[in-house]
């Protein structure tokens, strides 16, 4: 059984999931095995993996999205621990020696998250951990533990799967991806499996997440242009998210503020669109689930005319895209 199961889904990405591939079969850690699952891919996606055909195991399914890849890849793995890793983005090569002694040195830990950079399209670099303000958290250390992560990662804003390894028991017993998500998939896992353990993260950048310009939209790209959508997304996610036992009364609290501000954002949404009714729905449900003088204003704003009423929401409308 090897140590860690490394999953890659791809779609349509033949002219880089070869980069993807010569990351994982550079790591210093062996300690592994490699699975690409093809989504279906209608390019040349076979052919580019065809000289490491050797060197992984390669799953082609019709095309379902993401989270049904990814679920076909943790079902079919072997190893102890899964490894994510995107068809266009990259590892070090300690990336899996750093996470083996995150592992070795603290056997409680359910996941182990490191650091990454993002990587765009014009060569600019972002420190994934300055962006989301955690740098501060590990003062002079180089890893850092949170005993209950959940509250942390719901503070935090986003993080990637790429640049976590997740115990796959505990992986298999909090729920894989929803298949019909392709927005806030990460964030519904990542989530559930925090409430099970402890989460080390490691301060290093290990992972490149890289933006490209192709045809399909990256996650930061479809959180501004399918802003609906997204907002229903996570909508879902974070009302199953508010159902599960066990919380405490500061997590359900946080997780009831963030769904408030969702269904807020999904109604300034709305009123862009100048659907006033819906918007109406939207503002009263995130005033009952946390009362305020913002919902409430915005509700009565769809009182208003249009013009108006647009004027009362602006500002608000591209909230969910730091999400």
């Amino acid at each position: 059984m090897p140590l860690f199961s490394v999953i890659i889904p791809t779609f349509n990405r033949a002219a880089f999931v070869g980069e993807a591939v010569d990351s994982v079969l550079r790591q210093t850690c062996r300690d592994f095995e490699l699975i690409v699952v093809d989504d279906g891919s209608t390019d040349h996606t076979r052919d580019a993996l065809a000289p490491y055909a050797s060197r992984l195991r390669y799953l082609r399914q019709e095309n379902q999205g993401v989270s049904s890849a990814r679920n076909s890849g943790i079902h079919a793995a072997t190893g102890q621990w899964i490894a994510f890793l995107d068809s266009d983005d990259r590892w070090a090569e300690g990336y899996l020696a750093a996470q083996a002694g995150g592992i070795a040195a603290l056997p409680r830990a359910v996941a182990h998250v490191a650091n990454a950079v993002t990587v765009n399209e014009n060569g600019t670099r972002s420190d994934h951990f300055g962006e989301i303000d955690l740098l501060g958290a590990f003062e002079d250390r180089a890893r850092l533990v949170v005993d209950r992560p959940y509250g942390f990662i719901l503070e935090h804003s986003h993080f990637f799967v790429q640049s976590m390894v997740i115990r796959r028991d505990v992986l298999m017993a909090a729920g894989l991806f929803k298949p019909h998500l392709t927005i806030a998939e990460d964030r519904d896992v990542i989530a559930r499996v925090a409430l099970r353990g402890a989460f080390s993260f490691c301060r290093e950048v290990l992972v490149e997440i890289v933006r490209r310009h192709e045809s399909i939209d990256h996650l930061g790209a479809q959180r501004v242009s399918r802003g609906l959508y997204t907002a229903r997304a996570f909508g879902e996610v974070y009302a199953a998210l508010l159902t599960v036992p066990g919380l405490s009364p500061r997590e359900r609290m946080m997780t009831a503020s963030s769904l408030s501000q969702i269904w807020r954002a999904m109604g300034n949404l709305l009123v862009m669109n100048g659907d006033k009714s819906q918007a109406r729905t939207y503002f009263r449900k995130a005033f009952l689930l946390r009362p305020s003088a913002v919902s409430a204003m915005k509700y009565g704003a769809t009182l208003l005319p249009q013009r108006y009423s647009k004027l009362c929401v602006r500002g608000g409308k591209d909230v969910i895209a730091s999400w």
